[in-house]
């Protein structure tokens, strides 16, 4: 199964395009969010997996700050998230950080997906 998939409403060859170009960039970003999230890097289509999981996150902000209007599923999704960016951080600077590269990430995704044909 190709992960891509995974990532709804958008065309999956310019998704995978998009991330081709982001990882030339932020592939330390990726790494980092792997790490925290522990998903092995040696995972088939790892960065897939952050991707995705960076866009869920862009969701939940949404979510908290009253852009879209949460649902009992949604609620509990986010939690799981934001337990996922905490585990094993000793102090909020450490989550707020991870937080930061997760919207970085999933904005970038954004800009770059915009300007690929």
């Amino acid at each position: 199964m190709d992960r891509i998939a995974l990532i709804d409403g958008l065309d999956q060859a310019k998704v995978r395009e998009t991330l081709n170009v982001m990882l030339r960039d932020k592939s330390h970003e990726f790494q980092e969010l792997a790490k925290t999230l522990n998903i092995p890097v040696t995972t088939d289509d790892w960065q897939v997996i952050i991707l995705k999981f960076c866009l869920d996150f862009e969701e939940c902000l949404n979510i908290w700050t009253d852009s879209e209007e949460p649902n009992s599923i949604k609620n509990t999704k986010c939690m799981t998230i934001m337990r996922e960016i905490a585990k094993g951080k000793k102090n909020f600077s450490e989550v707020i950080n991870m937080q930061n590269v997760a919207q970085t990430l999933f904005s970038e995704f954004h800009e770059t997906y915009k300007r690929i044909d």
